[in-house]
């Protein structure tokens, strides 16, 4: 399903590289709405993520995800927030126009069964043996530990009218050679 997991899971690769730097996903969790999915798994072995999901209801424009990229500080499992946006996004999938978001889309697409545009109609989606490619990575954030978050729903967030679909959850270390 290239709008849910998607946005979420590229978003990892906003996190900067230097030249002599690597970026590895280390593990990853969920928790999902039974309104949206029957099922929804992640797993990250050696560097490489896997989804697999099936979704019963379609994911149609207005379908948001808040995200947060936040580091850890020091030897602690404390994260102080470095990002956090509100993304559209099927507008993301759907843009026209080559952005970042777009770019790690596409480069998922090799890998998953995604649909390219809204709204998502109900079925089984997957990713397999995806990797993040270092040409794709911004070049402005620490070496360190990351935490990435991404709250996907439709309304509005953190009111009554917040409808939440899932929760994903990314920890990925991004350190110099």
């Amino acid at each position: 399903m290239c709008c849910l997991e998607i946005t979420a899971l590229l978003c990892i690769s906003n996190l900067a590289l230097t030249e002599a730097s690597s970026l590895l996903i280390q593990s990853g969790e969920s928790k999902f709405s039974p309104k949206y999915f029957q099922n929804f798994t992640i797993d990250i072995i050696n560097n490489t993520l896997n989804l697999e999901m099936t979704t019963i209801k379609p994911f149609t424009r207005g379908f948001k995800v808040h995200l947060d990229f936040s580091i850890s500080l020091g030897k602690t499992k404390h994260y102080q927030s470095v990002f956090s946006h509100i993304i559209d996004t099927c507008g993301v999938v759907s843009a026209v126009k080559n952005n970042i978001f777009k770019s790690w889309f596409q480069s998922m697409l090799e890998h998953g069964n995604f649909m390219y545009n809204c709204p998502v109609v109900v079925g089984h989606y997957f990713l397999r043996n995806w990797k993040l490619d270092g040409q794709l990575v911004p070049h402005y954030l620490y070496a360190g530990d990351y935490r990435v978050k991404g709250h996907f729903f439709f309304g509005k967030l953190k009111s009554k009218h917040e409808d939440f679909v899932l929760d994903l959850t990314i920890f990925a270390l991004l350190k110099t050679n």
